[in-house]
């Protein structure tokens, strides 16, 4: 899904980017989840966004991966 502010999508790209190269120097891993009223939903792991294909799976479950 494609945020509805051209800014905000820029800066999600921006940031997953950040995320991946840092995850490569360093060994970490992370869950990004960001939640909107009005049902906008961005959630990516290690960097990259997860497709709507994992929409099933739970944000607690995507958590509990990090642990």
């Amino acid at each position: 899904m494609v945020h509805p502010s051209q800014e905000v999508e820029h800066a999600l790209i921006r940031l997953n980017d950040a995320l991946c190269t840092w995850e490569r120097c360093t060994g970490r891993r992370s869950i990004l989840i960001l939640r909107e009223t009005g049902g906008y939903v961005h959630r990516s792991q290690d960097g990259k966004p997860l497709p709507p294909s994992v929409d099933d799976v739970t944000d607690q479950h995507l958590l509990a991966g990090l642990q």
